[in-house]
């Protein structure tokens, strides 16, 4: 029997980096959008160890953030 510890399914996090909102209708500019994450999904059983390895702006941070609800 398996228990894990830790269980994401479709982790996701969106940030908005529009301009700010009188420029934006100055400039006739739509909002915009980073999809920093999305559909990251792992499980951490007993005794496992996990690391989060990519390229450096990958979403490592993120991802670890959002773990312990920082965003």
């Amino acid at each position: 029997m398996s228990t894990s510890l830790v269980q994401v399914q479709d982790l996701a996090k969106v940030f908005d980096v529009s301009p700010p909102w009188l420029n934006r209708v100055v400039e006739r500019k739509p909002k915009a959008f980073v999809h920093a994450v999305d559909g990251v999904s792992f499980a951490i059983e007993r005794g496992q160890t996990l690391a989060l390895v990519g390229e450096s702006g990958c979403g490592k941070s993120t991802v670890a953030r959002l773990l312990v609800g920082l965003y």
